[in-house]
């Protein structure tokens, strides 16, 4: 969840800088919560864990999600699900002071541990973070900076670990909305290519993807009968700005436009021969590029989430090919079948908009509705065509 390694984060030198063989009976352990930030990268926040034995002079905050740009074929390996992510280390002032510099809250919650807990779940951090195991298969919903910590306490605590907060009930859909909500650019594209898995219920801990979610979980986590935390301190509280009011251009504005200007131009073309293949050639062009990202994304790559895009459907990726096909004279027999089946497709979509097993973005429906439109208006124009 971190756009670089932790910028402003200090990455140690070596292993040895900090590895201790015990923690002393004085050692502190504490989640650290960073709250959302205005970035793309940042806007889900962030989870890591704090270590403390002012006894021995120690003090390393550990995270997961950290990448490096620098890594060959980086963007392409990002796109592909295939890049390795790290746990690192470093100190506490810096992911504060990087936290204050974007003005995003920093919350430390102190776990209510046994030294052996903690000296378990330190050893297990120390031997992780060697260079041999530092790398892993990053997963957004289900192995990121969040989820690796709820597992840590999991395996150490074990069935001892209750977590007493109830699910919130929301899909993994409605949660990216939720903080997406001042990025509708950000959530329309999220929302293309994430495919059916996105619309599954998350339950109480799936739904710790989410630092603010997880923080909240250990909030009511018990062990024994026993609170987990101990204590919770507001490390840096950011001031809280005003929304800012003022017109926003959403995408379902634009593709509201699109919709009414296409059969705007259908009309036209019907009373006065103004043509609108350009128009409809243009829309297929992006559809078709959607379509082919989708279809990447989808086939090969290795996210969890982008698999089953019911988007396929209007967004096809043949788009890109058949909109350099069609709307010719003399029109074919192949045409007046293609239109017939996407048609039919799109009335589908439209019928079943709100009930289908993965939701569509609101600015999806304009265009399957143009796409409706248009294409038994085609299928009755291609009558006409070889006339």
């Amino acid at each position: 969840m971190i756009k670089r390694l932790l910028l402003g984060l200090l990455l140690f030198a070596s292993f040895e800088a900090f590895a201790q063989n015990k923690l002393s009976e004085n050692a502190e352990m504490s989640l650290i919560t960073v709250a959302p930030g205005d970035e793309l990268y940042s806007g889900f926040g962030h989870s890591a864990l704090w270590v403390e034995d002012k006894s021995k002079g120690l003090s390393v905050v550990f995270n997961y999600g950290t990448f490096d740009f620098e890594t060959p074929g980086f963007y392409m390996k990002f796109v592909r699900g295939k890049l390795d992510y790290m746990l690192s280390a470093g100190s506490l002032s810096y992911l504060v002071n990087s936290a204050k510099a974007e003005k995003r809250t920093v919350i430390q919650q102190k776990l209510n541990l046994s030294l052996t807990q903690k000296n378990e779940i330190y050893n297990f951090l120390l031997n992780n973070i060697k260079p041999e195991n530092r790398f892993y298969q990053y997963d957004f919903f289900f192995d990121n900076c969040s989820t690796r910590f709820r597992d840590l306490l999991e395996d150490v605590l074990g069935n001892g670990l209750v977590w007493e907060r109830d699910a919130e009930g929301l899909t993994f859909r409605e949660y990216l909305d939720i903080y997406l909500a001042n990025k509708p650019w950000q959530d329309f594209g999220i929302d293309l290519v994430l495919g059916q898995p996105t619309d599954e219920i998350a339950d109480k801990r799936n739904e710790m993807f989410l630092p603010d979610l997880l923080m909240l979980h250990f909030d009511e986590a018990t062990y024994n009968g026993n609170p987990i935390v101990e204590d919770k301190i507001i490390i840096y509280e950011a001031e809280e700005e005003e929304a800012k009011l003022g017109f926003q251009i959403l995408p379902e504005y634009i593709t509201w436009f699109l919709c009414l200007f296409g059969i705007f131009l259908s009309v036209r073309h019907h009373k006065s021969n103004l043509s609108d293949v350009w128009f409809n050639r243009l829309l297929f062009v992006i559809s078709g590029l959607v379509g082919c990202l989708i279809f990447f994304l989808w086939f090969l790559s290795d996210h969890v989430a982008t698999v089953n895009n019911w988007n396929i459907i209007w967004a096809f990726p043949l788009n890109v090919i058949l909109a350099f096909i069609l709307f010719k004279k003399p029109a074919k027999k192949w045409h007046t079948v293609f239109y017939a089946i996407f048609g039919i497709a799109q009335f589908m979509i439209l019928g079943f908009f709100y009930t289908l097993p993965q939701a569509m973005h609101a600015a999806v429906l304009p265009i399957v509705l143009y796409f409706a439109f248009k294409s038994f208006n085609l299928l009755y124009r291609t009558k006409k065509m070889n006339v």
